[in-house]
């Protein structure tokens, strides 16, 4: 069964993600975001903890992060993270994800991740498993425009 489209996870925002003026510190937002992806990929039967025998897709790195903050997160509290597969390559995908107030009426920030397929023993782009294409493949949204 396929998740929501777009993806939704509520994170929690607690005192040690904040900075010195109580809003929540730049890298984080990439955390949470971190977070609803690896959300997405357990939804999807894509376990972390499997090994690479059962799950070869999780030898993958971040190729790249583009993030844009477009208004701050003041103290604790709950924060939704929404994702949307972009685009799906031969060796790469890329996420887009905003960061949101839990009933999604504010948008604190816009991202977009491309990850990259590594073989294990060359550490070289390699492609995706059947597997992962046929499960990735129907969520692709492209968007018009990337942000930043």
């Amino acid at each position: 069964m396929l998740p929501s489209v777009p993806f939704r996870s509520i994170q929690r925002v607690y005192f040690d993600d904040l900075d010195a003026l109580n809003i929540l510190h730049n890298v984080r937002f990439l955390i949470f975001i971190e977070r609803a992806r690896g959300e997405l990929l357990n939804a999807l039967g894509f376990n972390w903890h499997d090994d690479l025998a059962t799950n070869p897709d999780k030898f993958h790195v971040i190729a790249e992060h583009h993030i844009r903050y477009l208004a701050p997160v003041r103290g604790e509290g709950d924060l939704c993270v929404e994702i949307l597969v972009a685009s799906l390559g031969r060796t790469s995908l890329t996420i887009r994800a905003r960061v949101l107030s839990p009933g999604g009426e504010q948008v604190f920030a816009e991202a977009e991740t491309r990850l990259v397929h590594l073989d294990p023993e060359t550490f070289r782009p390699a492609p995706w498993s059947d597997r992962f294409r046929e499960v990735f493949a129907p969520l692709v949204r492209p968007a018009a425009d990337p942000p930043g």
